[in-house]
């Protein structure tokens, strides 16, 4: 199931050089320090499996890219328990958004997502996925490509490679959520990752400049869905 995560805006640091805080705030609604978003993650059968909640919790700038550093915690839907909690940068640059992979990864092929060992250690490197300023439907995105090993102390558990490829603008489509209802472009691609050899699934996402990510919906190789994300809440 995909998730996906993005938010962003203001520090005292945006004063000193306030041109770029107004164009990523203009270009992209959420980008506000303080702002929430919660996403609800169903299984193929449409049953709610956890939730991951993302705040913003403090801007930084570094030249002329803007970095919110967001915290996210993944909790079970059943009791609300706490699985997993990390930070994560989300960063803006001359009005074009820069997210991290971390949140495009099916929650069910992120072994520490699905935990309750809380120590668990997860390293990420790679690039970030590019979302422009303005999109228009058949319109093509940059591929990006992750890294993510996990840890337990000394003793590594795991080490993944990702590729998201093909990333494509499909449609303007309206959708609706509890959180609300937002004009979304529907972009479509394909995540390649290693899980005893390399396998491919599709997936698309509704994205609004608005919210960022409202939905994610990953598919198997017959065209099946395998699980969503939705935005449930969301607050600035």
């Amino acid at each position: 199931m995909l998730r996906l995560t993005a938010l962003l805006m203001l520090s005292s640091l945006w004063l000193a050089r306030p041109s770029y805080a107004q164009n990523c705030s203009e270009v992209f609604d959420f980008f506000r320090e303080g702002a929430l978003m919660e996403y609800t993650n169903y299984d193929k059968k449409g049953k709610p499996e956890s939730t991951s909640t993302h705040r913003i919790k403090r801007i930084e700038q570094n030249k002329d890219t803007l970095i919110a550093n967001t915290d996210v915690t993944l909790a079970r839907f059943k009791d609300g328990k706490e699985m997993q909690s990390y930070s994560v940068p989300i960063k803006c640059c001359k009005g074009v958004l820069l997210l991290s992979m971390r949140g495009f990864i099916p929650v069910g092929d992120n072994a520490a997502q699905n935990s309750d060992v809380s120590d668990i250690q997860v390293e990420i490197s790679g690039g970030d996925l590019v979302f422009l300023q303005k999109l228009e439907v058949g319109q093509a995105l940059p591929d990006s490509e992750m890294e993510m090993a996990m840890r337990m102390g000394s003793l590594q558990l795991m080490r993944n490679r990702y590729l998201i490829r093909d990333r494509k603008v499909e449609a303007e489509e309206s959708v609706t959520t509890t959180a609300g209802t937002f004009n979304c472009y529907r972009i479509s691609y394909n995540l390649d990752y290693q899980l005893l050899g390399t396998r491919t699934l599709r997936a698309e996402i509704w994205y609004s400049p608005s919210v960022g990510t409202v939905r994610s919906v990953s598919y198997d190789n017959k065209g099946k869905e395998m699980g969503r994300t939705e935005l449930t809440k969301f607050s600035k």
